[in-house]
């Protein structure tokens, strides 16, 4: 009798075991990669804009991030594409383009000098002479980790280069959600 009850159990336990757990969709482990960069601005000048952002300290897990692998800066030449919801990565790299990756071992000549607080990095990038040049810039900026794991793109922030009154009244770029 007690092996007829200990295989009931055991098949009981067996089609219940799958039922245990989270309900719902399968979600993906928390990842190891960096977050994104925070807080970026832009600011347009004379034939110039400087980007300013904060890299970040942690991993999306919530770990303490190491030392970054690289920084790069995308800008899209004739601004934002038209489209509905967030950028992807994959919709970023088609229609921005590269002006610079930053390797590690320059990072911290660009981030936390006396002039700004650490983890602060500055960048400014040189508006192309061209016969018509473009009427709006947006910048997104991703990280890697020291393992080569990518951030997500930081909000993209666009500026206005038509625009004259660039002072401090009013702001020449605008951060895009």
């Amino acid at each position: 009798m007690a092996k007829p009850v200990a295989t009931l159990l055991i098949g009981l336990w067996l089609a219940a075991a799958p039922a245990c757990g989270r309900k719902g969709p399968l979600v993906a482990p928390l990842g190891r990669v960096p977050m994104p960069v925070e807080g970026l601005t832009a600011a347009a000048g004379d034939g110039l804009i400087v980007l300013r952002w904060t890299n970040p300290v942690k991993e999306i897990s919530g770990r303490p991030l190491g030392p970054l692998g690289a920084v790069e800066i995308w800008v899209f030449d004739k601004g934002l594409p038209d489209g509905e919801g967030p950028l992807t990565s994959e919709a970023i790299e088609k229609t921005a383009r590269l002006v610079r990756k930053i390797p590690g071992k320059e990072i911290g000549i660009a981030a936390g000098t006396e002039a700004q607080a650490p983890g602060v990095m500055t960048f400014t990038y040189a508006i192309p002479a061209a016969a018509a040049p473009p009427e709006k810039l947006a910048f997104v900026v991703r990280v890697f980790d020291g393992k080569g794991r990518a951030s997500e793109f930081s909000a993209p922030v666009a500026v206005d280069l038509t625009r004259k009154d660039t002072g401090v009244d009013r702001p020449a770029a605008e951060g895009v959600s």
